[in-house]
């Protein structure tokens, strides 16, 4: 009785624990989803502030190297009615209309010539204090502002003053005036943040080094106020201002959340700073946490449904077979054993016999591959040398095509095979390759290639095994005339190296100037069924195959190519083989 009453306790403590458990886990896998899902988010978005913050930072770059540039001309200097005609040339070689307005002022900071757009009289004063304030020799930049006779957010501007001296070395007695130019902000900041296709979610804007909001496409009004003099009215939107503090002390581009209103959901964001001579400011693209998981959210929900109907369904049988049919569960465990042993018997057996049928593989599949080849040499021959036409021309062909696919799938089953017998000899690597182009020479003549060697003096011979590296040489071969063109180029050198890490050795490359392969391709070439070949022509073993052999001769194999431009095989071989 009491053991009766241990084991239904236990199985109700069991299924109690087993539930809490699988609770706990599915809380703590969406835990971490949810988690992965914003990380994974940050840094698509890190990604793309870091472009933009380069975009806007280069374009900068660019503006003060060309007007610096303008600058040094004699005639800006004089200051005089010639010096117009060459602002008119620099604002018309920008194309762009970023830069509204460029400008000449005297050593006072008073404009005296300008072109584009008309000097309106708030942007003289601002020229004038700006220059008077800063008192420099160097560039600057001024703040960013805004149009002070409109007041219009739309139309945001950064002023760039550079100082025209009479002498190379910069000196406050020697300049003579200002160089400066009128920057649209709106138009520089949205030039680079269209091309980032932001989602719906997203949404970018920047503050400066005195923490103001200098852009944002959705609050025109809370522009140009600082987080370092907040109102009660600032805080009507936001908690608190300290994660916008801290990007401003950060040097270098990271990702965080932040909170807003309490009835807002939070935001998830990466920043990256913009340095621009003595300016800084910080790009940041934020979104809202709820839009970014919101598909994740809405399938865990049907998962959570499923999981607890599964679950309770599972729970139920099995407290139920548990209890009813005991018995027969034990019974049933000991047949599914037995069964399962006589699974592994089975499964043994057959291994066995394709253990034999490999041995089997390896012995015939040498015997038909040599034969098909030379039948397959001949007619390549025969339709070389005579143009048959007919019966005789067709069965021809149907000869060239059978002897071709016998050839393939014996030659793929033999060298996959684990079972090749390694034998190095002393070889002359120039001769073999030199064998490997006289039997693929009909291929290179049929497609009229172009072969270019380039064989170094005094090649030493190596110890390897030549009839696999044969296989190597001309399984590149193959796929280099496969990949050019007709009168296309293939490439081959050969050339004795010595290096610290590989030691001795010779160094055999083989390029051509066929079609290449894609970059999501290069990494898969040497994988074992892997082909790029259209219509199944390739097994996707000759590669494999060929960095097998590489390797067995403690040599190693590498590519590099471009598309449309072409590809080319590295092979290291040492000397000598252990």
């Amino acid at each position: 009785m009491n053991n009766g009453k241990f084991k239904k306790y236990w199985v109700i403590s069991g299924t109690l624990a087993f539930v809490i458990l699988f609770a706990f886990l599915v809380v703590e896998i969406y835990t971490r989803t949810i988690e992965d899902e914003k990380k994974d988010y940050q840094l698509q978005q890190l990604e793309m502030a870091k472009n933009a913050a380069r975009g806007i930072s280069y374009l900068l770059d660019h503006l003060l190297n060309d007007v610096k540039f303008l600058s040094s001309i004699p005639e800006i200097k004089k200051a005089d009615s010639s010096s117009v005609s060459y602002l008119n040339r620099f604002l018309e070689s920008f194309e762009s209309p970023i830069i509204g307005t460029v400008f000449i002022t005297n050593r006072n900071g008073n404009i005296l010539h300008s072109t584009g757009n008309k000097v309106q009289d708030w942007i003289k004063d601002y020229a004038f204090e700006s220059v008077n304030e800063k008192n420099k020799t160097g560039t600057y930049l001024t703040k960013v502002i805004r149009n002070e006779e409109t007041k219009n957010n739309s139309e945001i501007f950064l002023l760039v003053n550079i100082p025209v001296v009479e002498n190379k070395q910069p000196d406050p007695a020697d300049t003579i005036g200002y160089l400066g130019y009128l920057i649209n902000f709106n138009l520089l900041v949205e030039q680079y943040i269209k091309p980032l296709k932001l989602s719906k979610e997203d949404f970018a804007w920047i503050i400066d080094s005195e923490g103001r909001l200098i852009y944002h496409p959705h609050h025109d009004e809370m522009l140009f106020r600082s987080i370092n003099n907040t109102t009660e009215e600032c805080f009507n939107c936001h908690i608190s201002f300290d994660t916008q503090r801290l990007m401003l002390s950060a040097s270098e581009p990271s990702v965080g959340e932040y909170y807003v209103i309490a009835d807002e959901p939070p935001k998830v964001m990466a920043y990256h700073p913009m340095l621009a001579l003595d300016e800084k400011w910080i790009l940041v693209i934020s979104a809202d946490v709820s839009k970014v998981t919101e598909n994740l959210r809405g399938k865990f929900q049907i998962f959570f449904i499923l999981g607890f109907i599964i679950l309770s369904v599972i729970l139920f049988f099995s407290i139920l077979i548990y209890i009813v049919n005991l018995r027969r569960v034990r019974a049933e465990e000991a047949k599914r054993n037995l069964e399962q042993v006589q699974l592994y018997q089975e499964q043994l057996n057959q291994a066995s016999k394709m253990a034999s049928i490999g041995e089997l593989v390896d012995s015939v599949a040498h015997e038909i591959n040599t034969p098909a080849g030379i039948i397959s040499a001949h007619v390549d021959g025969l339709m070389l040398k005579e143009k048959y036409k007919g019966a005789l021309g067709d069965a021809l062909k149907i000869i060239k095509r059978q002897t071709q696919r016998i050839s393939d799938y014996t030659r793929s089953l033999l060298n996959y095979s684990q079972r090749m017998v390694f034998k190095p000899e002393a070889t002359n690597i120039k001769n073999l390759v030199e064998e490997c182009l006289y039997l693929l020479g009909h291929r290179f003549r049929a497609k009229q290639i172009n072969i270019i060697k380039n064989y170094g003096d005094n090649i030493p011979l190596i110890k390897a095994d030549q009839r696999q590296l044969e296989q190597v040489l001309i399984n590149i071969l193959n796929n280099a005339a496969d990949a050019v063109h007709t009168r296309g180029e293939i490439k081959i050198s050969i050339s004795y190296s010595k290096e610290k890490e590989k030691g001795e050795g010779v160094k055999i490359e083989i390029g051509d100037n066929g079609s290449g392969i894609s970059r999501e391709n290069i990494d898969k070439i040497f994988n074992p069924f892997f082909s790029t070949k259209l219509n199944s022509n390739g097994t996707g073993l000759g590669l494999s195959i060929a960095k097998a052999i590489i390797t067995r001769h403690k040599g190693n194999i590498s590519v590099d190519s471009i598309e449309e431009e072409g590809t080319l095989f590295k092979i290291f071989l040492p000397l000598k083989v252990e």
